[in-house]
């Protein structure tokens, strides 16, 4: 440890003595070293470990899935989960969860909370103890219980400025006045919840209007994977018997962990960016090398005193190694106060709602680790080559010469072209990633939906069950606003639906009524009033939609895409034909009739996003089932303007009512479909352009040095009649060289960029040539730029001064 202490202050002197050499060394690593650990930090707080809860790995959801079909259901029935949670073996304990609207009045103007039903023992199977005050008893849930509700953090924060004597305050909340009795802790987010009720459930019985949960257990110590099927086995059997269409005909049970269950749905894009900062690390650590050896020329005669007395080869590489190890260090600490600030930015444009709610993304323990390993890596990745090039010459030779600098040595020269040709090729490959980024994001931008999405309002209106208990009565509510938002000066239509194009909607199976083969796969449901298509601009090709008249009036018609009946019919006049939703008889529907005729075809358009395939739809009236609560307003100026006044029209029917998503469809498609590829592409770009700019500085640093090493040559060719143009073509000409070569390598390592991208880019090749071609040749430019300097540098030597110096 003496010794090594010794090294540490011989090693700080030493790079003391040239601040600015060790000041850029440390800048280069602060930026490799600090995006490596902002992209871990998000990592480890969204996909390692972003859940707080007691011994998580052993929360598991029940799924019940069909081998030949994507996805599977941890959904249940009251009675299912019922059923479940009193014959299961495996589980210690059982919990319901919902994801419930529930409507806050009493309190200034009607809110709309999100709710999480839970049977009275979810806190205890979570395993987490309040914040304040007491989570749910099992007397909480008996049927002359006190109502009760405890708080979510950010609700507490948000509705009540963290006030601890809300414990005990009275909220009326669903109509119910409900006790306050607990806040739970900033990170026990389950479901994301403002407010949880606690519930118990009936056989038979609809409570508090829920019908269908999640499952979830927490499984006994030492159970298998082969043990939890059979125990399941039989028990979703007899579930399938007495509800066949509840669950697919070939059909398996099995666990899904908490993770898979709640995942992020950018984990895959994070391990994607954490790559590409893998990178950026390499190209750092090339050019550190780059610059630690155009310096071991000078210290090759420093070394060879140091042997002269006695060090040996193994003693000299620690110290050098030492000396790497302060520099990492040095270049840890700037990479954790970037990443901090990196970090900060990051979160700004994280996807809305694709990270678990529990996540904490902070600068904690296990990442100050993580960056405390890269920096002692890095240290030795780009230290040991400099130091065994400097350490295993002839350490005598440098004490024979005559003052001769041997920084021109071939064999250096070598090493140095060498890792700028690694630099170029590796900034290539980050530059390919971010080009196919670009290319991806602009192809979004460019899809046709058919409508002006900065012209369409989008609001969706809640009616509580408690306050509206029938489908009559939902059904004249938005028959009363339909009418009274049409009046609003600046609407040119007002549509209604379950949900709003293109992000989907109801998934149900459908059959064909006299089809030859029919299609278990869902076809997306939309219930509609009449305007709808004219709000959305979808476009009629062969029958009529349909007329007010009969959407009041309850008439089974139907109207669907060109994908059904290509896909469903094929491709024969739909016309007069109908089809059945069986579905639609079962609760919380339960319409009589469930077969529609169909009167039109519509044109396709978008209904599961931008990058997906149409899905086949129908349309039916949204008076059938009464479920329909998403309203659109096709404006004739900026909606900002009209969005008061429709508003206006919500609370002259219910003053009690609230309006969520209140925004434009063009701003849901910001915070949806465009804001991971715009995730991806930010990142991407950030980590590219450093990763260029420290690949050219490699390159300007290799040729200046050359220019520098060379200055008897160039004086020579000079005096013999070498013109100024000629030696800086010479000059750039290596640099393009080298350039050259490591665009090369570069694009044959882009293949493989370009593959594990492919399921991050969309209507773009993961061979892209235009990506490929244009990142080559900005890559060419800066790094011919680069070499510029040092050419005009050689340009204008004075071939005396130069035959003089040496």
């Amino acid at each position: 440890m003496g010794s090594f202490f010794q090294d540490l202050r011989y090693g700080l002197r030493m790079l003391l003595k040239k601040p600015g050499f060790a000041l850029v060394i440390i800048i280069t690593l602060g930026l490799s070293i600090g995006a490596n650990t902002a992209i871990y930090s998000v990592i480890h707080g969204v996909v390692l470990d972003p859940f707080p809860y007691k011994d998580v790995d052993n929360l598991m959801s029940v799924r019940v899935w069909d081998p030949g079909q994507q996805g599977g259901q941890t959904y249940y029935s009251t009675d299912q989960f019922i059923e479940i949670a009193e014959r299961n073996n495996i589980f210690e304990g059982v919990i319901a969860s919902t994801i419930s609207d529930i409507l806050w009045t009493g309190s200034g103007e009607p809110q709309r909370l999100r709710g999480n039903y839970g049977t009275p023992n979810t806190f205890q199977v979570m395993g987490v103890p309040p914040l304040l005050g007491r989570t749910f008893m099992p007397e909480d849930g008996k049927p002359d219980a006190a109502p009760v509700v405890v708080l979510g953090y950010r609700c507490w924060q948000r509705q009540f400025g963290g006030d601890p004597g809300v414990v005990g305050r009275e909220l009326r909340l669903n109509d119910k006045v409900r006790t306050v009795i607990g806040v739970m802790p900033k990170r026990f987010m389950w479901r994301g919840a403002d407010v949880y009720l606690p519930i118990v459930f009936e056989r038979g019985r609809v409570v508090e209007g829920v019908r269908m949960v999640h499952l979830l257990g927490r499984l006994k110590p030492g159970v298998t994977k082969a043990q939890s099927e059979a125990d399941l086995r039989p028990l979703i059997g007899d579930l399938k018997k007495r509800e066949p269409a509840q669950f697919p005909e070939n059909w398996r049970v099995g666990l899904l962990s908490f993770k898979e269950t709640f995942p992020s749905s950018i984990r895959e894009n994070l391990w994607i960016l954490f790559g590409a900062v893998g990178l950026l690390l390499l190209i750092g650590c090339a050019n550190v090398s780059n610059l630690l050896l155009s310096r071991a020329g000078s210290r090759q005669k420093e070394m060879s005193v140091r042997a002269a007395l006695g060090a040996s080869r193994g003693r000299l590489i620690r110290q050098l190694l030492t000396e790497s190890l302060i520099l990492a260090a040095a270049g840890g600490v700037l990479g954790i106060a970037l990443a901090s600030g990196g970090l900060r930015a990051i979160m700004t444009i994280v996807p809305p709602n694709t990270i678990p709610d529990e996540s904490e993304i902070t600068l904690n323990t296990s990442v100050l680790l993580f960056t405390l390993l890269v920096s002692a890596l890095t240290s030795v990745i780009f230290g040991l080559v400099p130091a065994l090039y400097t350490c295993t010459r002839n350490l005598a030779h440098p004490l024979r010469e005559a003052g001769r600098s041997l920084a021109g040595n071939p064999r250096q020269s070598l090493l140095r072209k060498g890792l700028v040709i690694a630099e170029v090729a590796l900034s290539l490959m980050l530059l390919v990633g971010a080009g196919l980024m670009i290319r991806t994001f602009l192809a979004m931008q460019d899809v046709d939906l058919g409508f002006r999405a900065d012209r369409l309002l989008t609001m969706r209106i809640p009616l509580p069950e408690r306050r509206y208990p029938d489908r009559e009565q939902r059904i004249a509510f938005f028959q009363e606003l339909l009418r009274r938002v049409s009046t609003v000066p600046g609407v040119m239509a007002i549509g209604l639906n379950t949900g709003i194009h293109p992000m989907g909607n109801w998934r149900l199976p459908v059959e064909v009524v006299g089809g030859i083969q029919q299609d278990a796969r869902p076809v997306v449901i939309h219930q509609i009033n009449s305007d709808y298509p004219k709000a959305l601009g979808i476009g009629l090709l062969a029958g009529r939609l349909f007329a007010e008249s009969e959407v009041n009036g309850k008439q089974q018609l139907a109207i669907v895409n060109q994908t059904f009946v290509r896909s469903r019919i094929d491709g024969r006049d739909p016309l007069g034909r109908l089809v059945r939703i069986a579905r639609l008889k079962q609760p919380p529907f339960g319409i009589r009739d469930d077969s529609f005729q169909i009167v039109g075809v519509v044109k396709d358009t978008l209904n599961r996003g931008l990058t997906n395939e149409v899905m086949p739809e129908i349309y039916l009236p949204f008076t059938i089932s009464g479920q329909a609560d998403s309203l659109v307003t096709l404006t004739q100026t900026d909606p900002a303007s009209i969005a008061k006044a429709v508003l206006g029209q919500v609370y002259a029917i219910d003053s009690n009512q609230p309006v969520t998503n209140l925004m434009t469809i063009e701003r849901v498609l910001q915070e949806g479909a465009y804001a991971g590829p715009r995730f991806n592409l930010a990142l991407f770009a950030v980590f590219a352009c450093i990763g260029l700019a420290l690949a050219v500085i490699g390159v300007y640093g290799v040729m200046a040095s050359s220019v520098a090493q060379q200055t008897h040559e160039i004086g020579i060719r000079m005096a013999l009649g070498a013109s100024p143009g000629k030696i800086s073509g010479m000059i750039i000409k290596r640099g393009s060289q080298l350039l050259l070569a490591g665009i090369v390598v570069g694009l044959a390592g882009s293949f493989l960029t370009a593959r594990l991208l492919a399921g991050q880019i969309w209507n773009v090749s993961p061979f892209d040539p235009i990506t490929f071609g244009s990142v080559s040749i900005i890559l060419l430019i800066a790094g011919l730029q680069a070499c510029a300097w040092p050419a005009r540098r050689a340009a204008r030597i004075d071939p005396i001064a130069a035959l003089r110096q040496d």
